[in-house]
């Protein structure tokens, strides 16, 4: 019987010997890491809710917002589309037609980036098609050095271009027009 007590005391010991050592371990880890007590809340609630009219009608979040990629609130994006009637087709015939506009058989396309790499070619098409714009990526060599041209079009007139081409500028890109031959 005695060996079987001195089996159990071993056990008891160990598992005593690691749980100490458990907790010892942990407590040093929060101590060099500076790290915060789980479960211990620091951060105080406010009590009273905020007052709506003292705000005067501006956002308290708009320190967060990152002025260079979101510029402003979704909200404020959401109420600045405008929508528009198509026009009928006697609307259409009423306009006058501008003689720059008339389509000559000239054709202009968008280049809205060249690479020397095909996979940043294919990110910018990429991200063109997030914004509802195809794309084609057409590789070409001058004199020895093969770019990724990433081009949008073509279109009839250089009108139709420009918009777009504002538009890419806009939405960040560097996009030009260039006529076609």
């Amino acid at each position: 019987m005695a060996a079987n007590q001195k089996k159990g005391s071993f056990w008891l010991g160990a598992m005593l010997g690691v749980l100490v050592g458990c907790i010892a371990c942990a407590a040093l880890a929060l101590f060099i890491t500076n790290a915060p007590i789980p479960f211990v809340e620091k951060v105080q609630k406010q009590s009273t809710p905020v007052d709506a009219a003292a705000l005067d009608g501006k956002d308290p979040n708009a320190a967060l917002y990152d002025s260079g990629t979101r510029g402003t609130p979704a909200d404020d994006a959401l109420s600045a589309i405008k929508t528009v009637e198509a026009p009928t087709a006697h609307q259409r015939a009423d306009e006058p037609v501008n003689a720059a506009e008339q389509n000559t058989g000239e054709s202009y396309s968008i280049q809205a980036g060249a690479f020397r790499n095909a996979k940043d070619a294919e990110k910018i098409r990429t991200e063109l098609a997030f914004i509802a714009l195809e794309a084609d990526v057409v590789k070409s060599t001058d004199a020895g050095i093969t770019l990724y041209r990433v081009f949008l079009g073509p279109f009839d007139t250089a009108r139709e271009a420009n918009e777009l081409q504002q538009r890419l500028t806009s939405n960040g890109f560097d996009a030009m027009v260039i006529k076609n031959k």
